[in-house]
């Protein structure tokens, strides 16, 4: 039987402190300043820039701790090398680690360890298939750690039950359209996020949509 909660009272609620982190930039105007056990989904269709925004955020989010990207969709792979190199993670070297399609046992395992990365990215919720339950154990279990989850993308919602229940539970939304990532939180912020400043080369179509975005 778990331990009973106690209740508080209105003045020593107003008065509590939250440890949070201090984003600045972009990230600030973004996703304001979240707590250090934060929640996040981020989901889009294919093609419109999620790896490269969890990429670039897994490189941010290494300034305060260590970073765990559990590549299940793609795997250590030449496409997340790509993804990689287009946003230099070289310069996090020993800050990021990148699990090869390590199931959710392995993921508890290793997270259970001692000196364990306090940030974890699942990429992606469908391909591992990942589930309600799991998330709930996993956020349970390692309380402060942040937990980032890629989901697919149907009727501008993430895919499956499973995804769409993350969605309510999660303290920010992130929705990836068009190279852009869209965040709905809680902590403030919520300023449209460019992924990429100017297309990649073979990205024809982009030049009229970064025209048309609002820069951060």
């Amino acid at each position: 039987m778990s331990a009973k909660r106690k209740a508080i009272g209105i003045s020593d609620f107003l008065n509590k402190k939250f440890d949070s982190f201090h984003f600045d930039g972009a990230w600030k105007a973004s996703f304001g300043e979240p707590e250090k056990n934060f929640k996040m989904v981020v989901y889009g269709n294919s093609g419109n820039g999620k790896t490269d925004f969890c990429v670039k955020l897994a490189k941010y989010l290494s300034r305060f701790g260590k970073v765990y990207y559990n590549s299940f969709e793609e795997g250590v792979s030449k496409t997340l090398q790509d993804a990689f190199v287009r946003n230099d993670m070289r310069e996090v070297t020993g800050r990021v680690i990148v699990g090869d399609r390590e199931n959710f046992t392995d993921m508890m395992q290793r997270l259970g360890s001692r000196n364990s990365p306090h940030f974890v990215v699942i990429d992606s919720r469908d391909y591992m298939k990942f589930t309600t339950e799991q998330y709930k154990m996993l956020t349970e279990r390692h309380h402060r750690k942040s937990l980032i989850v890629v989901c697919w993308e149907m009727n501008s919602a993430p895919r499956g039950e499973h995804g769409k229940q993350m969605l309510y539970m999660c303290d920010i939304k992130v929705h990836v359209k068009n190279f852009v990532a869209i965040p709905r939180c809680r902590y403030g912020g919520n300023g449209r996020f460019t992924i990429w400043e100017r297309p990649l080369d073979h990205q024809e179509e982009a030049p009229n949509l970064f025209n048309q975005t609002q820069q951060i």
